[in-house]
């Protein structure tokens, strides 16, 4: 179910009339939270509005509902109702008081709500450029490795929600990776052996989490290596173009992993093109590094189908036909992963990208800029 759930989570992939009820939900939404005073509900209604108008992206009200919730000291849905707080202040663009809030969900049981949103004000305050991301991170550590030693996926105190036991490992590793980033080895030495010690104190891991749990291992052992043989098999920017990375990185080099089924990657590619055009403080190059699951070319010839797409869509743009094999070398779990190489071909970046990755002054400038920095604090 993985490719689906990769799909459906991500609206640029949505069909245009899915996109189109979509939009007339939020349209509704956004109505009737215009409508609705928070001081007229109270109880699971209030809590109710709060979600009702985060749908409807009216962020400001959403938070407004949710905090009198909270206010309100209606225990039902306490964590969640902060959780929908900290999505909204992101949103508002207000990360100062999101990260406030989601401080103070750590002083709660840490259950599945805690984590996830956790994990996404760090994956925010990251791509933001922000040293808080790995100063949260290091303030959950104790409780989410404390978690990860206990059996089983970890559930919400109220509500459905879970998170496995390999997505757990993720969101733990990403203290390593962080201090990894930062130039920070042995605390990220550090915080990966926490993280492993944890599984140790397990009798058994389901096979799914185990393979999650291999591929951030996989990724993790990448940092500080040169990047692996590739073996690009065909290139989609010209006939006459090898299909090749150039063995000179320049200042940098960019490469975006994808299977040919990602639409929003396909996406970022054009971004990505664009992106190395402009560059103008120095030579940097991108790739796009595409690759085929056999499982596409089904009876109903979807393979097929989606290579026509890929071609025309992405003709013309850096993009490499890799092996499948490909997507193991990198441990790839979700899209598009984003490599960084330095000047020297040693990787010092790997991790998911943004759909928005590649905008001016977006999370890539920002993790060139460590690159950059770092390399002039080496004098190469």
């Amino acid at each position: 179910m993985h490719p689906l759930e990769l799909v459906r989570a991500s609206p640029d992939n949505w069909s245009e009339a899915e996109l189109a009820a979509l939009a007339v939900g939020m349209q509704r939404a956004r109505e009737a939270c215009d409508a609705a005073k928070p001081d007229d509900y109270q109880g699971e209604d209030l809590y109710d509005l709060a979600h009702l108008c985060a749908f409807g992206q009216e962020w400001s009200p959403a938070n407004v509902a949710a905090l009198q919730y909270v206010a309100s000291r209606e225990k039902p849905h306490q964590i969640q109702a902060l959780a929908i707080s900290v999505s909204a202040l992101v949103h508002i663009n207000a990360l100062d008081l999101a990260l406030a809030t989601t401080r103070g969900l750590l002083r709660y049981p840490y259950d599945a709500e805690v984590a996830y949103t956790v994990r996404y004000m760090k994956d925010t305050l990251e791509h933001a450029g922000s040293p808080e991301a790995l100063a949260l991170a290091d303030e959950e550590r104790a409780a989410i490795v404390q978690e990860l030693s206990q059996p089983g996926p970890l559930k919400a105190a109220s509500g459905d929600a879970t998170i496995s036991t390999g997505a757990l490992y993720a969101s733990a590793m990403e203290l390593a990776f962080l201090n990894r980033f930062a130039g920070k080895s042995d605390a990220a030495a550090a915080a990966a052996a926490d993280a492993d010690a944890a599984l140790q104190k397990l009798t058994a891991i389901p096979a799914e989490d185990q393979l999650e749990i291999d591929q951030v291992r996989t990724q993790y052992q990448l940092l500080g290596t040169h990047l692996p043989n590739v073996h690009p098999t065909r290139t989609l920017q010209s006939a006459s173009a090898k299909p090749r990375i150039d063995p000179d990185f320049a200042a940098a080099t960019v490469l975006v992993l994808f299977s040919d089924w990602c639409i929003e990657c396909r996406e970022l590619v054009k971004t990505m093109t664009k992106f190395a055009a402009e560059s103008s403080n120095a030579p940097i190059h991108v790739y796009g590094l595409l690759y085929s699951e056999d499982s596409l070319a089904g009876p109903q010839g979807a393979g097929k189908v989606l290579h026509a797409e890929n071609e025309k869509y992405l003709a013309g743009t850096p993009t490499l036909e890799v092996p499948a094999q490909t997507a193991q070398t990198f441990g790839v779990a979700d899209y598009p992963l984003g490599v960084v190489l330095d000047r020297s071909g040693t990787i010092r970046f790997i991790g998911v990208l943004p759909s928005d990755a590649f905008d001016k002054n977006g999370y890539i400038s920002k993790v060139l800029e460590r690159v950059f920095a770092k390399n002039t604090s080496k004098g190469n």
